[in-house]
C-alpha cells in the first residue's frame, strides 16, 4: 500500500501474504514509492539467490530512482556502456578486480581520471541506492575502491583571435542549431547541455534562464540584445538539434588545439576567463556560472588585473635592488 506520510510517500507492504516478511520504505514522490511497490509483486526483487546481471540493475535502478534525476538518460547510457565493457557479470560477483582491470583499460586509452572517478562514484550509488530499495540484499562490491588522483587540469580559453577562427567555422556548419549554441556558451558561460537545452520559454528579461542545469539550480544570465534577438528569433521557429558532433568538426577544421578531455567546455572556460580578465567579480561570476562553491570559482583568479598588479607591487622586492 502507498500512502502520504508527512511530507514523504510510505510503501508498507509484504509481497509474499500476510506471513511473509513486511517491507515499509520512505519515498520523496508518489511515483517512486508506486514503482516500488510494482517492483516489489511483480516479483524482480530477488534478494536470496540473486543472479541478476549489472545491467539489469542499471536498469532498476533507472525505474525506481534515476528517472528523477538530471541528465538521468544519459547516466543510464554511460552506466550499461560499462556493464558491457565488463562483460555484465552477475552483479552480486563483480569484482572490485573486474572494475580496476576495466579502469586501467580506460586509462590506457587516455581517459581522465576525473571521468573514471565520476564513473566509479556513479556505479557506487546504484548499489547503495538499490540497498537502501531493498532491491538487493548485500553492500557495493567495489565499495573499497578508491578514486584515482587527480592533478590540477590545466583551464585551456580560446583568444579573441580563435573565437574569430571558431565563428567563421561554425557558420559553415550545415547543423542549423551549432552557431547559436556556441553563442549561447560564449556569451553566458553556460554548459553545453544547459545551451542545447535552451527553449523559448527560457529566454525573457533580456536574458536566458537554464532551469535543467548540473546542479539542479535554475539561474538566471543576461545577455546583449543582438544575442537575445538572434536565439530568441530561431527558438520561435524551432528547437535545437543535437550538434555536439558538429562542434567537433568546426573546432577541427579551425586548427586550434586544446589539453586532453577538453571540447566544448573550452567555450565556458573562455566565458569565465576574459569575465575575469576584464575585472569581473569573482563573486558574481560563481552565480554566473553556477558552481556551489567559490573554491571552484577561484581557478580564475589569477586572470585577475588586480591580481596580477598587487604580486608586482606587495612582494618584498618591490621598489627595491636586489
Amino acid at each position: 500500500m502507498v500512502k502520504k506520510d508527512g511530507n514523504k510517500w510510505k510503501v508498507d507492504i509484504r509481497p509474499d501474504g500476510v506471513k511473509g516478511k513486511r517491507v515499509i520504505r520512505l519515498f520523496d514522490t508518489k511515483a517512486e514509492a508506486n514503482y516500488f511497490e510494482r517492483f516489489l509483486l511483480s516479483g524482480r526483487i530477488e534478494p536470496i539467490g540473486d543472479n541478476r546481471r549489472l545491467s539489469e540493475l542499471v536498469n532498476l535502478w533507472y525505474d525506481l530512482h534515476g528517472r528523477v534525476l538530471n541528465s538521468s538518460l544519459d547516466t543510464k547510457t554511460r552506466l550499461l556502456a560499462i556493464a558491457k565493457a565488463v562483460n555484465d557479470p552477475v552483479a552480486s560477483d563483480f569484482s572490485v578486480s573486474d572494475f580496476s582491470v576495466y579502469r586501467q583499460s580506460r586509462l590506457d586509452r587516455s581517459i581522465q581520471p576525473a571521468t573514471l572517478n565520476r564513473e566509479l562514484q556513479t556505479l557506487k550509488a546504484v548499489f547503495r541506492e538499490l540497498k537502501r530499495l531493498s532491491v538487493i540484499d548485500y553492500e557495493s562490491p567495489i565499495q573499497t575502491v578508491r578514486k584515482l588522483k587527480q592533478t590540477g587540469s590545466e583551464l585551456s580559453y580560446l583568444t579573441d583571435e580563435q573565437i574569430t577562427l571558431l565563428s567563421d567555422e561554425v557558420k559553415k556548419s550545415r547543423n542549423s542549431s551549432l552557431y547559436y549554441v556556441v553563442l549561447i556558451s560564449l556569451a553566458t558561460g553556460a554548459r553545453w547541455s544547459e545551451a542545447e537545452s535552451l527553449t523559448i520559454e527560457n529566454c525573457r528579461n533580456s536574458g536566458f534562464y537554464f532551469v535543467n542545469t548540473k546542479n539542479g539550480y535554475s539561474r538566471f544570465v543576461p545577455v546583449e540584445p543582438f544575442c537575445f534577438g538572434l536565439v530568441s528569433d530561431f527558438l520561435q521557429s524551432q528547437p535545437f538539434q543535437s550538434c555536439h558532433s558538429a562542434f567537433r568538426s568546426a573546432l577541427k577544421r579551425t586548427g586550434i588545439k586544446l589539453p586532453s578531455g577538453q571540447l566544448a567546455h573550452v567555450l565556458r572556460h573562455t566565458f569565465a576567463s576574459h569575465y575575469v580578465m576584464k575585472g569581473g567579480n569573482l563573486k558574481s561570476l560563481q552565480q554566473l556560472l553556477g558552481h556551489s562553491s567559490l573554491t571552484v570559482t577561484m581557478r580564475y583568479a589569477h586572470l585577475s588585473p588586480n591580481f596580477h598588479d598587487e604580486v608586482k607591487h606587495l612582494n618584498p622586492l618591490s621598489g627595491r635592488e636586489f
